[in-house]
């Protein structure tokens, strides 16, 4: 995808131009940068131009993020024409982390200090975010432009889910977990602002912890695109090695039977969504109960319910018992895929063929496609050239950073593709 087409698709999606912020103008030449926002959100595209330069010398683009937990920054060197002006969205860097033309890279290129998924979670969907770019020619700086991003956060509201909560909520419909409370786990629900006034899709989202990719960002994007997300975690309690104690399958159905009486939840359209690790147990859930979830989506993981490992350790347990797994050392082609066309609803699989963490992450998506049958079409991004972390929300500069230039890219392309399909399917499942 190029930086033009990217930003055509940009303005489609877009109405009207938000704002525009013109830089400091020198007394030398006029020299300005302009940055069109297509919203305030940390997560939302903007598009960076320049003015007024002086023609044959290049000028060095500059990007520094200030946040609560630290600061980032990116830098760009562009030829200048002889007209004066830089257009990021269809101009050529001479020297940058990108490799193409790109009306937003300064911000997701941005590189910064080395923090904990919580300081991560703090400093890019928490916190505002204050980004200064600066233009330099000959040495000197000639023009200043400065963008304040709100939160991802600003546009939920967070509240906890308790285990009485959830087994008050799976006691009244008669499905309460036969394992006790004990079974339960504590979730997360984030409702969208301004509040919802008729019903719409609800999400429970499977947090597999996947950094950039973890359900604190996931489900804060969802809920900005205007759908309740009540956020379950895949392992825990919190501080356990990842697989060391199983989801059970009365904790997701009694967070999903809550979530459905949630009075701006769509009860007949609850999708279930899987970060990272936790993929797999969005599509078990979807294809094992398909009467009470209608659709899922998945990235960057297997299309089998695999075991935490090799010696056969569950990562789903049913009433107490393990829910069979395959062994994680099989061939792909010999591992049994789930029924993904039992989902009665839509499906989105998403993996990138650069996958550094998981390098048969396509081959899986391709195995599920072909489960699912011909609707798969249409349903599945096979993201060429992108990473892992293909599911993170566009724009930040999350892990991207120790990625070669043209791999970071290709991954930030397929994170704007991603968060557009999941979009269409939300909205797509919106009741006439």
């Amino acid at each position: 995808m190029t930086g033009r087409l990217r930003l055509g698709a940009v303005a489609l999606a877009a109405v009207v131009v938000l704002g525009a912020l013109a830089g400091c103008v020198t007394p030398a030449g006029g020299a300005r940068i302009v940055v069109q926002r297509f919203g305030n959100a940390a997560a939302d595209p903007v598009v960076v131009s320049l003015t007024g330069l002086t023609p044959g010398e290049d000028v060095v683009l500059r990007a520094t993020a200030t946040t609560v937990a630290g600061t980032w920054s990116s830098r760009a060197v562009y030829a200048v024409p002889p007209d004066g002006r830089v257009e990021t969205s269809s101009q050529q860097p001479v020297a940058a982390p990108y490799v193409r033309p790109d009306a937003g890279a300064l911000f997701w290129s941005m590189t910064g200090p080395s923090l904990s998924q919580q300081d991560l979670e703090r400093a890019w969907a928490e916190g505002q975010v204050r980004v200064e770019l600066t233009a330099e020619q000959q040495g000197g700086r000639v023009a200043v432009a400065e963008v304040q991003r709100s939160p991802l956060a600003a546009q939920s509201v967070e509240r906890e889910v308790t285990v009485a909560d959830l087994a008050r909520a799976a006691a009244s419909t008669g499905s309460g977990p036969s394992a006790g409370q004990e079974a339960l786990r504590p979730g997360t629900l984030f409702t969208p602002l301004p509040t919802l006034v008729h019903p719409r899709p609800g999400v429970v989202l499977i947090d597999g912890d996947d950094d950039a990719a973890a359900g604190a960002f996931a489900a804060r994007r969802i809920a900005a695109i205007g759908f309740p997300v009540l956020v379950l975690p895949a392992f825990g309690p919190e501080g356990q090695i990842p697989g060391s104690a199983a989801l059970s399958v009365e904790a997701f159905d009694a967070a999903r039977a809550w979530l459905a009486r949630d009075p701006g939840v769509d009860p007949r359209h609850i999708i279930v969504y899987g970060t990272g690790s936790a993929s797999p147990l969005a599509l078990w859930f979807a294809a094992s109960e398909p009467d009470a979830v209608y659709g899922a989506i998945a990235a960057s993981g297997p299309t089998a319910e695999l075991c935490a490992s090799a010696s056969g350790a569950p990562t789903l347990l049913n009433q107490g018992r393990a829910v069979p797994c395959a062994s994680p050392n099989d061939r792909i082609a010999d591992t049994p895929i789930l029924p993904l066309n039992r989902i009665p609803g839509p499906l989105l699989l998403a993996c990138g063929t650069a996958d550094e963490l998981l390098p048969s992450a396509c081959e899986w998506t391709r195995a599920g496609a072909d489960e699912r049958g011909p609707r798969a079409t249409g349903e599945t991004l096979i993201a060429q050239g992108a990473a892992h972390e293909v599911s993170a929300p566009p724009m930040l500069p999350l892990g991207l950073g120790d990625l070669p230039a043209a791999t970071a890219q290709a991954t930030e392309d397929a994170r704007v593709a991603f968060w557009s399909r999941v979009t269409a399917l939300l909205e797509g499942a919106i009741e006439p």
